[in-house]
Parts: C-alpha cells; structure tokens; sequence
C-alpha cells in the first residue's frame, strides 16, 4: 500500500505538471483540446435538446441573463488525471491498465458531460442553485463516480489475477 501510495504521489505530480498548467506544462495543449471537446459535446446536447441557451465560443449564455463559462477546470481532466495517475501506480500488466485508461476516459467524458447537462438544467429554473449543483452536487459526484470506476478496475484486476492463477 505504502508503495502504492508513493507511485501514485509521483505520476499526480508529473501528469499535472505536464498538462494542467497554462504557460508551464509542455503537454497543455491537451488540457485546450479537452476543453474545446467539453464544449463541442455541450453544443451538441445543448442543440439536440433544444434548451434556451445560446453557446457564444465558451459561455453558456441562458435565457434568463446568467452565464457558464466552460474553462479549463470544466472539462473533466483533473478527475482523470487523478484516475489515470492510479491506474498507472497500480501494480498490474500493461494490457490491463491501457483497457481501463481508456475505459475511464469515455467513462469520466460521460461523467462530466451529465454533469454539465444537469447542472444547466438546474440553473435555467433556478440560478440561485447554481453553487449547490456545481460545487457540492457536481464535483464531488464527478469525484465519487471516478472513484467507483477505479474500484471496479482493481476488483476486476484481480479476479481477472486469480482466475489466471487457478489455471
């Protein structure tokens, strides 16, 4: 666990500072590219669902004068880096940690983007909500389900461990 904890300490450090720093990280370009990705999935929705919001480059500008800008903290990447740094510090094989790698990306792009859809919904009705939904509601369920998605990871890891042993 102690080892664990220490390779997992390690890759948060180095993830973050290679993509999650604006004018410091080499690799931010990815953190722009998930963000334009967020936006691109909210437009879809916001259109195919009809709402009244109108998406003016990264703002949400709704109908009853309130803004939601979608930046950099918006798009879901630091619940994955956290995710992917333990996937990674993870004591398994290679083929094992590129499965769910991948497996947490569309999960936790999912994630965010019911996140993003419910966190509108709330506040077209009810802009006073928007801390509770965003802040309580919203980050710590994104946080909640990355977790789970790592639980089911290593319990899957290992039966699939065990069961390769047994034979």
């Amino acid at each position: 666990m102690v080892g664990f904890s220490i390779r997992y300490l390690l890759w948060v450090a180095l993830l973050f500072f290679l993509l999650f720093f604006e004018g410091v990280s080499p690799l931010f370009v990815f953190n722009e590219w998930q963000t334009q990705l967020t936006i691109f999935i909210t437009r879809l929705w916001v259109e195919g669902l009809h709402l009244p919001v109108l998406i003016q480059a990264d703002t949400l500008i709704l109908a009853n004068k309130m803004h939601l800008q979608i930046l950099h903290e918006c798009n879901g990447l630091t619940p994955y880096l956290l995710y992917l740094a333990a996937i990674l510090a993870y004591p398994t094989d290679l083929k094992s940690k590129t499965l769910w790698l991948l497996i947490g990306y569309v999960a936790i792009v999912l994630i965010n983007t019911v996140r993003m859809l419910g966190i509108t919904l709330v506040v077209i009705d009810s802009p006073e909500r928007f801390h509770l939904v965003h802040d309580w509601i919203g980050r710590y369920g994104v946080g909640i389900l990355t977790v789970l998605i790592f639980y089911l990871f290593t319990n899957l890891v290992s039966v699939h461990k065990q069961s390769s042993l047994s034979k």
